[in-house]
């Protein structure tokens, strides 16, 4: 199957450059929509990752509060459907902040990357530490998959 004529017009009408190469190959399509079946389905779900699935930690920061994780993990979505995703986005890395004295229950809030948050300072900062004072909170910090690619680039 070729390029759609409806896509390539799409393409030169846009004035951004996203989805400059299109939408994805209809085969990884069909793929993502075979997916959706099994993810529609709660208990099919619960079989996708292993309760042991590999995460790595590269380094830990002892601060005065917390305790500060940061490591990363492959996306599971590479095992069960490999080749789908883009290659910034197959290792996801993360900040895992702890407080010093959990609570019983050990809460965890996830913090998911707003548009234009490129690490992880501003969502530990403004986000997670004050969480960590107030109630006690772990927080998950995720980063978005082309903002270390970003970051790689100022430093050069």
């Amino acid at each position: 199957m070729g390029v759609s004529r409806l896509d390539v017009l799409y393409r030169k009408l846009l004035l951004t450059k996203l989805f400059i190469q299109g939408w994805g190959k209809p085969d990884d399509l069909k793929r993502i929509f075979e997916l959706r079946k099994i993810v529609g389905d709660r208990e099919k779900c619960k079989e996708l990752v292993p309760k042991d699935y590999p995460v790595f930690i590269d380094k830990v920061e002892d601060q005065s509060d917390c305790k500060i994780h940061n490591g990363y993990f492959i996306s599971p979505l590479e095992h069960i459907v490999p080749g789908i995703l883009p290659s910034e986005s197959v290792k996801a890395r993360f900040q895992f902040i702890v407080p010093k004295k959990w609570r019983k229950h050990k809460p965890v809030c996830i913090h998911l990357a707003g548009t234009g948050d490129h690490f992880f300072w501003k969502r530990r900062t403004l986000m997670a530490r004050p969480m960590i004072k107030e109630a006690g909170m772990a927080s998950l910090l995720l980063e978005n998959p082309y903002y270390i690619l970003l970051i790689r680039e100022i430093v050069k």
